[in-house]
């Protein structure tokens, strides 16, 4: 059989014709290669909180008062519980005297002489000044002072008084977050002293005792030293007590030193992209903040 050109231009045609109805039926690539329900892309992890840890440690805090029946906490921030039931005075005396005085004294001699032999001649003078003296004083200010000053003293280290109250409110605020109920000392204090003679309310250890008798279950000490090798410069002994059984339930050393962030790419001009930590997070609030937390820890 020859092929004539009738017969080819037939063939063409043919194909002509089915290649649409052929691409009709061809199969489509998927366009989700992932498992059907699936995310077209991995989304990426969400970033994790630096106070994760710290979060999860009130939660338990917060299971383990509640069931412990919501017991009351006294805080002793930077104020230690003494062994000294009464208070101690020493009697100061305190004096000033601010004073001046001056003395001058000039004095002066001259002689001279002269004598001619042949001539039987002499002349002589003396001259001397003694004189010119000059004494004075005065006293400006004397003053004597007696007052009663008290030797046992609870407070402890820290004095810079903007740090000390930051580090304070955090704590503070930091339970009552987590549904604490803390006790003011200086409000059990005076509410107790309204009963006593004057003698008795110049007694501060003796309030203070009366005080922790006010159905306060728990005492909490913060004592801050200055250390050098801590991250905050600062480490902070934590005791806290069950006083109505004098049972130490915790104690330990702290430096408050809060959760790093996590470090991020910084777009740097000229340089491209450099990871970078955050900024220093020890602020007081944060530090005290940080001391709450591992002391709820203690507590579960």
């Amino acid at each position: 059989m020859s092929i004539t050109p009738k017969l080819i231009a037939a063939a063409l045609a043919g194909l002509a014709f089915a290649g649409p109805a052929a691409a009709q039926y061809r199969p489509e690539a998927p366009a989700v290669t992932y498992r059907e329900g699936m995310p077209a892309v991995n989304a990426p992890a969400p970033a994790a909180s630096p106070d994760a840890g710290n979060f999860a440690a009130s939660s338990a805090f917060a299971r383990w008062y509640q069931a412990a029946g919501r017991p009351s906490i006294l805080l002793f921030w930077n104020r230690e519980l003494l062994e000294d039931a009464t208070s101690q005075y020493d009697s100061v005396q305190t004096g000033a005297a601010v004073g001046a005085s001056r003395t001058d004294a000039v004095g002066a001699r001259s002689s001279g002489s002269l004598a001619v032999a042949d001539y039987g001649m002499a002349a002589g003078r003396s001259d001397s000044i003694a004189a010119a003296s000059q004494s004075s004083s005065a006293v400006v200010l004397t003053e004597q002072r007696q007052r009663q000053e008290r030797s046992t003293d609870s407070r402890y280290a820290i004095a810079d008084p903007t740090y000390a109250h930051g580090v304070e409110s955090a704590i503070f605020s930091t339970f009552l977050s987590a549904g604490a109920k803390m006790v003011s000392r200086e409000a059990l204090m005076r509410k107790v002293s309204t009963q006593k003679s004057r003698e008795d309310r110049l007694d501060i250890q003796y309030l203070e005792t009366l005080a922790m008798g006010q159905g306060v279950q728990y005492l909490m000490e913060v004592l801050p030293d200055n250390d050098a090798a801590s991250p905050t410069g600062v480490s902070f002994t934590v005791r806290v007590t069950h006083l109505p059984t004098s049972t130490v339930k915790a104690q330990f050393v702290t430096s408050g030193d809060p959760p790093k962030g996590a470090a991020k790419w910084t777009a740097v001009n000229g340089a491209g992209f450099e990871k970078r930590t955050p900024a220093s997070r020890q602020t007081p609030q944060l530090v005290g903040a940080q001391i709450a937390y591992d002391t709820m820890t203690k507590l579960r």
